[in-house]
């Protein structure tokens, strides 16, 4: 797989750079209990005496048990959406078959020390293109890392909850992990997604979409007094830098294992030349 152009890059930096700026004053605002913060907390109790009947729903979008089961779907979808590329599953199971006749079920299997573990990506860049495989890999793992960040910058802000249902339960709600958690699904889904539709409309449907869920969910927290409005943007901030972080890994971890680690093979064997 060939790099991506400079430009993304560029995109990615900036992102990332933007996120992590607008938490550090967030942060910042709230540690020093600044004016911000004040405003905050006025602001969060107002709007919470205007909650709409569904803000409950709203606000569940943002849990593991919801955001995560469609970020799955959507996994799912797009590997079975993307055709086979081409030679790997015949080529492969020729491949296969020649070396069981010729080595025997014993030498098929690979020692130890060389089973490197990018070869595990070997299926993955064979079956699934670029356009997909990249976005399939940082979304996974942006998920996987979230517990691993939120949690800490939990921990080391410890900021008291708004007088909600959750005010007693625990320490530590800036920023929101359920706001965090909607923003890296449904913005995993996106960049899943976007390769596969080709119209115009439906892209920016999709996104549209995916932001009104995001957008929803953030608001369905402050309305149930759940986390203040700071908390919620700041989880933004911190989904921003764990997609952009996660999608320049895996751009770079699939490159170098297409570069380095999986050998090209050529679909059909080679014909012995006869002097």
């Amino acid at each position: 797989m060939s790099a991506p152009p400079l430009r993304r890059w560029a995109v990615a930096a900036w992102a990332v750079l933007g996120c992590a700026v607008l938490y550090g004053l967030l942060a910042w605002q709230v540690a020093v209990d600044g004016p911000v913060r004040e405003l905050d907390e006025r602001t969060g109790p107002a709007l919470s005496r205007h909650a709409p009947p569904g803000a409950e729903l709203l606000a569940d979008l943002g849990g593991v048990w919801v955001a995560l089961p469609v970020l799955a779907a959507a996994m799912l979808y797009a590997v079975w959406r993307t055709p086979v590329r081409a030679g790997a599953a015949t080529g492969g199971a020729e491949r296969t078959a020649t070396a069981s006749a010729r080595h025997g079920p014993l030498r098929r299997l690979r020692p130890l020390h060389r089973l490197h573990p990018l070869r595990l990506l070997h299926p993955l860049h064979h079956r699934v293109p670029a356009a997909v495989r990249v976005p399939l890999l940082a979304g996974a793992a942006a998920v996987a890392v979230l517990p691993a960040v939120v949690l800490p910058l939990k921990s080391a802000q410890a900021r008291p909850g708004p007088k909600g249902p959750l005010a007693d339960d625990y320490a530590g709600f800036f920023p929101s992990g359920h706001s965090t958690t909607a923003a890296v699904a449904y913005g995993a889904v996106v960049l899943l997604l976007l390769p596969l539709l080709r119209s115009r409309t439906a892209r920016r449907l999709l996104v549209a979409a995916a932001g009104a869920v995001v957008a929803g969910a953030g608001a369905g927290l402050v309305w149930r007094e759940y986390h203040w409005p700071l908390d919620v943007l700041a989880g933004w901030c911190v989904a921003g830098v764990l997609l952009a972080g996660c999608w320049y890994g895996a751009t770079r971890l699939t490159a170098y294992a297409a570069a380095r680690v999986i050998p090209h093979q050529p679909d059909h064997p080679r014909r012995p030349q006869h002097r």
